[in-house]
Formats: C-alpha cells, structure tokens, sequence
C-alpha cells in the first residue's frame, strides 16, 4: 500500500460503517412492512371467511348489449400508388 493512501483509509472505515447502519434500517423497515402486510392478508381473509359467495348475475348490467356487426374490427381498403 502507498504511503499516500494510508491516510485515507481511517475516512474509509467511518463510510462503511455508516453503509452498515442502513443496511440495518433498510432490513428492519423490510421486516416491518412485511409483517403487516401479512397481519393484514390474515386480517381479511378471517372477515371474508362467513360471507356467503358470489354467484354471476343473469341479468346485469351488460345483460341486453349486442354488438352492431359480427366483425367489430373491420379492416379498412388502403389503395397503393404506383411510383
């Protein structure tokens, strides 16, 4: 190692010691989140446990709807000049 490093090598230290400090916060929020995301999938699934299900609608909203021809997408004619 040169001599002219070793003086930056006690600032080099006191960095990597800040980048472990947020990797400890970063970790830490990770595991919070983390743990009320899933108190909060524990949470609904029990509310939704006594619901009865869902069954399909016959005649909703969309019920009566058609649509006006049996090619919705018509291809338009695109005539080519000659050059």
């Amino acid at each position: 190692m040169p001599s002219k490093d070793l003086h930056m090598l006690p600032a080099t230290i006191g960095d990597m010691n800040i980048c472990y400090i947020l990797d400890g916060v970063l970790i830490l929020y990770g595991l919070i989140l983390t743990a009320l995301y899933c108190r909060l999938r524990i949470t609904y699934r029990k509310s939704t446990a006594g619901l009865p299900e869902k069954k399909p609608a016959e005649g909703g909203i969309y019920a009566g709807l058609t649509s006006r021809s049996a090619d919705t997408y018509e291809t338009i004619g695109v005539k080519k000049a000659m050059v």
